[in-house]
């Protein structure tokens, strides 16, 4: 997993950490892979009975990392622009059907996309 997203278990409770606090926590492609990783791992451990998530730093999360999305439509390649589908969507469809008590320790700004979380 990338350290732009950290998971930590402590007995049954898996906790789920954004950590950019440099750019606010802001969804960068990577983010949004390694996010989905750790909900899916969550989500396939029966062990784990309660889940956190959060931000590192003074934001929750400030949604899609904008320059990036900038700096992907300027090089005219479409395909990283798809992580939306393919990895914010099912990060929202898996935290939304968790069977366990999910919390959201949001911890300064929660906006777009982290908002949604």
């Amino acid at each position: 997993m990338s350290d732009t997203v950290l998971l930590e278990r402590s007995g049954a409770v898996a906790t789920i950490t954004l950590n950019r606090p440099e750019g606010m926590n802001a969804l960068v492609v990577e983010a949004k892979e390694a996010l989905l990783s750790a909900v899916t791992s969550v989500r396939d451990d029966p062990s784990v009975r309660a889940l956190v998530l959060t931000g590192s730093g003074r934001a929750f999360c400030v949604g899609q990392d904008l320059r990036e999305h900038a700096a992907l439509l300027e090089a005219g390649d479409p395909a990283p622009l798809s992580t939306v589908r393919d990895h914010y969507n099912p990060v929202v469809t898996i935290l939304s059907q968790l069977p366990i008590p999910t919390i959201a320790a949001i911890n300064g700004t929660a906006a777009g996309a982290g908002l949604g979380l």
